[in-house]
């Protein structure tokens, strides 16, 4: 098996990785507001919660309404995902164990966690925009980080990057799907 064939598979199953960012920009945009609204702890607590539903509810989106068939030949290439989960943890972990010092800087901690996952994943979709969604989520992390009247457009700010990343990578998934 080619490598290029696994991603592409893997492009073609999961909506060229769209469903699951845009499932993922949800949950920053409630978790954005939550931190605006309620504070740090609530705002983390929603992130965590939210993130736990993101690859459930990316799979049904997949299936349901994108109608895209289970991957085949980038089975294997699923597991980078499966692999990379300790990252998201461990952000959390870190974020948690500092929400009594430093409250706002939970958050921004596993916007870090997030994108260093997805450094991870041009591997698995053959496609440098989740180098360059990873870039944002570090940036926008260590602004959190640095200034807490930040932290929460951070988050909204990551919520709407992934909704407009994932808006074009379901466009080039039905570009490359339609017969030419």
């Amino acid at each position: 098996m080619a490598l290029t064939e696994a991603q592409a598979d893997l492009r073609r199953a999961h909506v060229n990785g769209g469903a699951g960012v845009l499932v993922s920009g949800l949950a920053w945009l409630a978790a954005g507001a939550a931190l605006l609204a309620q504070g740090p702890q609530t705002g983390f607590f929603v992130l965590f919660f939210c993130g736990l539903a993101i690859a459930p509810v990316a799979g049904l989106v997949e299936r349901f309404v994108f109608k895209a068939s289970p991957s085949t030949t980038g089975k294997r290439l699923e597991w980078i995902a499966i692999a990379t989960v300790p990252v998201l943890l461990g952000g959390f972990f870190i974020g948690w164990l500092g929400m009594a010092e430093a409250p706002f800087a939970a958050v921004p901690i596993v916007a870090i966690g997030v994108g260093l996952r997805y450094l991870a994943f041009p591997v698995m979709f053959g496609s440098l925009v989740f180098a360059l969604l990873g870039a944002a989520f570090i940036a926008a992390g260590a602004v959190g980080i640095l200034s807490h009247a930040a932290a929460p457009w951070a988050a909204l700010g990551l919520g709407v990057i992934e909704l407009a990343t994932g808006a074009m990578l379901v466009q080039q998934w039905r570009a490359a799907a339609s017969p030419t």
